[in-house]
């Protein structure tokens, strides 16, 4: 083959590629960072949609938990990826609150609030406590003695912070990678208390005894626990309201210079959380549509509210002997 023949055929096959539509990473593949360990609440929420989402939206997707270190390593290194739509955060308030620093809502476009779940306080069932009142009773005698533990992010234990500071006791916080690492922190011994997910806590069976539920009413799920409102009637107590609110969000770049590859996210979880069935099974129907619009207004009000409840305070780490 001649020269100018090769040179007239690598002209036309850069002509056909160049006709031919090319699908970019963003388009194909999807990474969802989860800012904390595995096993929590949020992970479930994130792998739960990992699982489906090649099916509903064509995407092949992996999930990457960064470890929360300092002012959040996890948030820092989402922000740090191409903002090209091939990265979404999954992440939750009032964790986003409790690393305001380093967190700024202008910097996200919400895709969507997944669930909102009010968080229920529990105890060690071997502890005795079957009420909150019983646990401040005991926390009276001994301030200071007793442990609660909860996922690193610490969302979780700003309300329970409050809630102790008008309750007048003092208790030690502990913080684990993970939600589930809590957990298993509760039936080891290491922790007396934590606050987590409804599904989380009932997986605990008669290990745990559940004093109360973070909300202003009862749970159609599990409507025998008191809401933090009844449970703390007994010592005339503010009671400290704080659901979590689990989302997905992309870069807001994406949304400004992309806005094509957002609203395709935006259409594949729409789908994914209204009409793909095996999905909704599998995330126990908890998920709800929002919408970017409504998802952003009611991220931007639960961020206030725990910017409100959010002081500093010593937190332990996962690793203290037993007691």
């Amino acid at each position: 083959m001649t020269g100018s023949r090769r040179a007239f055929l690598g002209v036309m096959a850069a002509a056909f590629l160049a006709a031919v539509p090319q699908v970019s990473a963003a388009e194909s593949d999807l990474t969802i960072i989860v800012p904390l360990g595995e096993g929590g609440a949020l992970d479930r929420m994130a792998r739960t949609a990992a699982g489906h989402l090649p099916a509903v939206g064509g995407y092949d997707v992996q999930v990457e938990n960064r470890l929360i270190k300092g002012t959040s390593d996890g948030y820092r290194d989402f922000l740090q990826r191409p903002a090209d739509g091939s990265t979404v955060l999954a992440w939750f308030e009032p964790a986003a609150a409790k690393y305001g620093d380093a967190f700024d809502l202008d910097d996200l476009a919400i895709i969507n609030v997944q669930e909102i779940e009010p968080p229920i306080f529990a105890a060690r069932s071997d502890l005795g406590w079957r009420t909150l009142e019983d646990f401040v009773a005991a926390a009276r005698k001994k301030p200071g003695h007793y442990k609660i533990g909860a996922g690193k992010a610490g969302g979780n234990l700003l309300i329970m912070r409050r809630q102790f500071e008008a309750l007048g006791i003092s208790v030690r916080e502990v913080d684990y990678a993970s939600g589930g690492k809590a957990r298993a922190g509760l039936l080891r011994g290491e922790i007396d208390l934590t606050v987590g997910a409804l599904k989380a806590i009932r997986k605990l069976g008669d290990e745990a005894s559940p004093l109360a539920i973070m909300a202003p009413r009862r749970l159609r799920a599990w409507p025998e626990i008191p809401t933090i409102v009844e449970a703390v009637r007994f010592a005339d107590a503010e009671p400290i309201i704080g659901p979590s609110y689990r989302f997905f969000a992309v870069r807001r770049e994406v949304k400004d210079n992309h806005p094509a590859t957002f609203e395709r996210l935006v259409d594949t979880f729409r789908q994914l959380t209204v009409e793909h069935a095996p999905y909704r099974d599998g995330a126990g129907r908890s998920t709800q549509w929002f919408g970017p619009a409504e998802s952003e207004s009611l991220i931007a009000r639960a961020h206030a509210h725990f910017l409100d409840l959010r002081q500093g305070a010593s937190i332990l780490p996962a690793s203290h002997p037993k007691r």
